[in-house]
């Protein structure tokens, strides 16, 4: 492992560390603050956000599982840990959003009293928040892991703006019906993003193709090298983003298979960005 991977991972963790303590820490007041004033919004508000700071909190967790060697039994070491946590991520990216869209429905058919002086300063304080945390993050190396929690946090942004121009919009005009249809559109937007993530993540961890990569394109490089080489079958997967690699079977009618290895190797190597240490090739007479 590289010194500036090391570096930026060490980073990563520091920057996850200062996120989910700021969202957690504002999850408890909101809580807390919600118990006082006797709001069950500010409550179920606080609980948003302390499910979104234990997604920081499984990121966090890993951005430091990911750095552990690999051992006899673990031989790719922890790495796809970090896909596994923003698959986890997405999908709730996708499913907390469709219960706000059930309660939204829910607040039309049946609507209830709401408080838009309380509703105003939780936004503004949401915003203010979740606005640091955005900042901190995106100083961070961005991937999958990084931006699954990104976007939770993005998420957040746009639920307390709007918390904020809805609160005003009823304060001045008195335009209840914003809060529930202005909760279905946000959430379709968080939903659009955590398909995004949670498809990437599924894509690592089914082996399937990185993005950026092509078999074919592989394929089109060896033979207009190696004339005399047939290319019989290509395996293209990822650990996780930063590590890509391949298993390339070929058949060949040269003498010097050794050499023929070691050609089919740098050939693919300078033409992509898999290092040569991970490109495997079985070349047959």
């Amino acid at each position: 492992m590289s010194t500036n991977t090391t570096n930026s991972q060490n980073n990563n963790k520091k920057l996850l560390i200062i996120a989910a303590s700021l969202t957690l820490f504002f999850a408890l007041l909101e809580i807390i603050y919600g118990f006082i004033s006797g709001s069950l919004m500010i409550i179920g508000d606080g609980i948003h956000m302390s499910s979104d700071a234990i997604s920081l909190i499984l990121s966090l967790i890993a951005a430091v599982v990911a750095t552990r060697a690999s051992t006899n039994k673990k031989t790719f070491g922890y790495k796809r840990f970090e896909p596994i946590a923003a698959f986890i991520n997405g999908l709730t990216l996708m499913l907390v959003p469709l219960y706000i869209i059930f309660e939204a429905f829910n607040r039309m058919i049946t609507p209830i009293e709401i408080n838009p002086t309380q509703m105003l300063v939780v936004g503004i304080i949401g915003l203010v928040i979740n606005a640091i945390v955005g900042f901190v993050l995106s100083k961070g190396q961005s991937n999958l892991n990084m931006r699954s929690a990104i976007l939770h946090v993005v998420a957040d942004l746009i639920t307390s703006l709007s918390a904020v121009i809805v609160a005003l919009a009823i304060i001045f005009y008195g335009l209840y019906w914003l809060d529930p249809v202005g909760s279905i559109i946000t959430s379709i937007i968080i939903i659009r993003g955590g398909i995004k993530i949670t498809k990437e993540a599924f894509n690592i961890l089914m082996e399937g193709t990185p993005k950026g990569y092509s078999v074919e394109n592989i394929k089109e490089v060896i033979q207009n090298h190696e004339n005399e080489v047939e290319v019989k079958d290509i395996k293209l997967w990822c650990v996780n983003e930063e590590e890509i690699y391949t298993m390339i079977r070929i058949k060949s009618r040269q003498n010097f298979v050794n050499d023929i290895h070691v050609a089919i190797k740098q050939i693919v190597a300078k033409n992509t960005n898999i290092p040569v240490e991970h490109i495997y090739v079985d070349v047959q007479p």
